[in-house]
């Protein structure tokens, strides 16, 4: 079984009355003869996003669909470490509510994690295929902060942020179970347990479109997440992710 990990919070405008993600989890049974389950985690959201998971639950009823929520709103990082941790695949897709990534990428991800313990989506590879560039201060941003990323991390890839990223099960939980990172940062810092297990890791390009509605705020998250990033490098030498 493959499950499919997707985080939510406040997206009923993005979700068009649940159409965007009835039609998504259709598509991706149908292309799968593996079994499927999806986990919808809603990270205390204040508007009708819960109403409308319980909505496209219902219209799915044929296929495994389980949904966590809860109160108050934790951060992107909680709400896919609840969603992996819970999960009962052998391979786990985690992916964002918008579905910017092209879904026909899935196939390609998975068949990949019969070699590598981790496979992650790059939107900065210079092989990435964009169909809709961010702003020029998103683009920016993105690219300072995986430089500053990889420099106190000692990583080396691309994109640190996108949200499309593969676990092989046991690896996925062995990370997960060791985040401690709530916001934006736990990219950067499930990335760097990665490394510091020694698990392989493989950056593929990915096709995707830009949608509005991030509920990222330019100026107050770097701020947080170059904190994070310290804290990271904090809590491995006081031996917390050992």
């Amino acid at each position: 079984m493959i499950s499919i990990v997707i985080p939510f919070y406040n997206e009923e405008k993005r979700l068009e009355s649940g159409k965007v993600l009835d039609v998504s989890i259709k598509k991706l049974v149908s292309e799968f003869k593996t079994k499927l389950e999806f986990i919808l985690v809603d990270d205390g959201s204040t508007d009708g996003t819960v109403k409308l998971l319980n909505i496209v639950k219902k219209k799915n009823n044929k296929t495994l669909v389980e949904i966590i929520s809860y109160i108050p709103n934790k951060g992107k990082g909680y709400a896919v470490k609840c969603g992996v941790l819970k999960s009962k695949g052998s391979k786990i897709i985690i992916m964002d509510a918008d579905f910017s990534i092209d879904l026909d990428e899935t196939k390609t991800f998975v068949k990949q994690l019969n070699k590598f313990d981790v496979v992650i989506g790059s939107k900065k590879h210079f092989l990435a295929q964009t169909m809709k560039k961010q702003s020029q201060p998103r683009r920016i941003l993105g690219k300072g902060y995986t430089f500053i990323t990889n420099f106190i991390l000692g990583l080396r890839f691309t994109d640190i942020t996108c949200g499309f990223k593969a676990f092989r099960a046991g690896v996925g939980k062995n990370i997960f179970k060791r985040q401690l990172i709530n916001r934006w940062a736990y990219d950067s810092e499930t990335l760097y347990i990665s490394k510091k297990f020694g698990y392989s890791v493989l950056e593929l390009p990915v096709s995707w479109y830009h949608y509005e509605g991030s509920k990222v705020n330019p100026l107050m998250d770097a701020g947080r997440s170059f904190r994070d990033l310290i804290t990271i490098i904090y809590n491995n030498k006081t031996c917390k992710y050992d």
